[in-house]
Order: structure tokens, then C-alpha cells, then sequence
């Protein structure tokens, strides 16, 4: 991982409890700031890596771990992974990173009145529950789901049933071999937004599936290296543009 300074903060909640978690900065400690919202497995090593190119870039970025109730599961372990999102309460980790989000804004050297959110598949579904709740956020959607998905309890709100209340820009990343998301909804969604006249722009990218950053495991010879990387170098395009993250960082 690029080598930024990382520090381990807790981020108070109205509930009394902290939300733990990872902040990173750039060189120099100043920055437009990003929230990180994780997959399925929460946070891991691979996990921090998006924080961590995100503060070389120039952002300072945090990395939440919104399973922090639950038991940990091991990286990988996707059986235990997925037992573990059944209990979790979706709606209420949306409202806990709004609650970081509002602490990420008032940190030292945050700079901006706009934050970043960037997301992977359930996390990705949060970065589109919230681009429902607040007007001062820059999206980043990776393989998230319009239609929410099926869960016996604390089932997430679907991002198709927030489309009036969406605000952009918001910049979104699918495969179109992603059945479980499904390219009808990400195609309902993108419509419905259009319509709106919500500043949204999507890329599919043709033969990959569902977690494809992941699945990529950043190695150069895995088939889904080059469309990962042109979907990093297309989110620090757009955080260049909207957050206003120096060129030259």
C-alpha cells in the first residue's frame, strides 16, 4: 500500500458507542475528505488499500468498520461473511456513516464543503442510500445494489425506492455479467435518475462480474486488471473534479 500516514480513530455515535476505524492522509495531512464504505467482509487488509491510494492522491480518507457489533470473520471466509450480514441492521449503518461523515468533515485539515463517499457492493448500496440523505456528497458506486437485496432481518433500504431524493454527481462501476445486481435495475436506476436530471454517469464493463476490483486482486495478468484500473483512474478523475484534489497530487 502507498505509504501515507494512517491512524486508528474511533468516531463517537449518538448511541454512545464508537465507530472504529482508519483514517488516512496525504503528505502534508491536508485534504478534500472520503468515506469508505466496505463489502461484505468489512474491513481487511485488502480493504484499506482504496483509503490508503485515496490519501495519495490527495484525500484524506476513512475507512469504517460498520460490523464492529459482530463477530469478526475471517478474510475470504464468504459462508461466515455473509451469516454475519444477517444480523447486521443496514439502516442502521447507513445513519451511523452519516454520523461519520459529519465527523470526517470536522477534522483537522478536511478541507471543502463537499465530501467524497465511495463504496464496494453492499457498500456501494450505502453510498446510494446516502447520496439519498445529504446534498454535499461526491459518489463513488462500485457494484452496489439499485434493488437492495433479500434478507430475513435488517434488510437495506433499495436505492431505487430513493430516486426522488438523489442528489449527484455520482459515478458508478458494474459488470455486465453481475446477475446478482442485475443490469435491469442499473438500468431502471440510471433511467430514473436521467429523468430527474441527477448529474450520474455509469460505466458497465463487458465480461465481468460482481466484485470485480476485488476479484482482480490488483495483479496484472488477472483478466479484470485493466477495466479495475481504468475504473480507479476514472474515480480519481471525478474527485479531481468534484472535490477539487490537486492534479499534481
Amino acid at each position: 500500500m502507498p505509504d501515507v500516514q494512517r491512524e486508528e480513530v474511533s468516531v463517537p455515535l449518538a448511541s454512545g458507542e464508537a465507530l472504529p476505524g482508519l483514517l488516512c492522509r496525504p503528505e502534508g495531512g491536508e485534504g478534500p475528505g472520503v468515506l469508505s464504505a466496505n463489502d461484505v467482509f468489512g474491513r481487511t487488509p485488502f480493504s484499506e488499500n482504496p483509503a490508503a491510494q485515496l490519501a495519495a492522491a490527495g484525500c484524506v480518507a476513512l475507512d469504517v468498520d460498520f460490523f464492529f457489533r459482530l463477530e469478526p470473520v475471517a478474510p475470504g471466509d464468504r459462508e461466515a461473511a455473509m451469516s454475519r450480514r444477517g444480523k447486521l441492521d443496514e439502516p442502521g449503518a447507513v445513519r451511523e456513516l452519516i454520523q461519520a461523515l459529519d465527523w470526517l468533515k470536522q477534522q483537522p485539515g478536511v478541507r471543502g464543503d463537499r465530501v467524497g463517499t465511495i463504496g464496494f457492493c453492499m457498500g456501494g448500496t450505502f453510498v446510494l442510500n446516502l447520496a439519498a440523505e445529504r446534498d454535499d456528497l461526491a459518489t463513488v458506486c462500485f457494484y452496489g445494489f439499485p434493488a437492495g437485496a433479500q434478507k430475513p432481518s435488517g434488510a437495506p433500504v433499495a436505492p431505487l425506492s430513493q430516486v426522488d431524493q438523489v442528489k449527484g454527481p455520482i459515478l458508478a462501476f458494474w459488470g455486465d455479467q453481475d446477475a446478482g445486481v442485475g443490469m435491469d435495475n442499473v438500468a431502471r436506476y440510471a433511467n430514473a435518475l436521467k429523468e430527474r436530471g441527477v448529474e450520474f454517469e455509469h460505466i458497465i464493463y463487458p465480461g465481468l462480474g460482481h466484485g470485480f476490483l476485488a476479484a482482480s486482486r490488483l495483479d496484472p495478468d488477472n483478466a479484470a486488471y485493466e477495466m479495475a484500473c481504468d475504473a480507479w483512474t476514472r474515480t480519481i478523475g471525478f474527485y479531481r473534479k468534484h472535490l477539487a484534489v490537486p492534479a499534481a497530487a
